[in-house]
């Protein structure tokens, strides 16, 4: 079934909500690079944060199979022009958008065989690439189909 296609004023609402993602992104990526929580839960906790809000931004920027309800970056673009400027998925990406499912949107074995130095997130580079992508969404996106949060 083809996804429907959306009206500007719906978009432009959808587009708030993914400025808070990708400021919460970005927030929760600086508090964790000041080292103001030191180690232990609240660190831990921003640093969930963070992921789940990469993951977030990376279901919309890479959608796959997105549901009818699902808000992705080619909803604003006509057919498959999105997949075609859009930056292809980096490394780091590519295994955050692994990583974060396995450690820490679901309880898996997987996480048994995760050594503490493979627990650390490449967070300057997952924020730099994340960037990246967003910068070529916002450079090609009709600003007209962008809510006031991004003015």
């Amino acid at each position: 079934m083809p996804r429907p296609i959306r009206q500007p004023e719906e978009l432009q609402e959808a587009s708030n909500h993914l400025h808070y993602e990708v400021w919460m992104l970005i927030t929760t990526a600086n508090g964790i690079a000041s080292g103001i929580t030191g180690e232990g839960p609240l660190l831990n906790a921003l640093l969930e944060s963070f992921v789940i809000h990469v993951r977030a931004v990376m279901d919309f920027l890479y959608a796959e199979k997105p549901k009818a309800d699902d808000v992705v970056a080619e909803d604003y673009f006509n057919p498959n022009e999105w997949k075609k400027i859009r930056p292809a998925l980096s490394r780091t990406l590519s295994d955050v958008k692994r990583r974060a499912g396995k450690e820490v949107a679901h309880l898996t074995y997987a996480r048994l065989n995760v050594t503490p130095d493979a627990k650390k997130w490449p967070i300057h580079s997952i924020a730099d690439d994340v960037d990246a992508v967003m910068q070529v969404f916002l450079k090609n996106v009709s600003q007209d189909l962008l809510g006031s949060n991004w003015k």
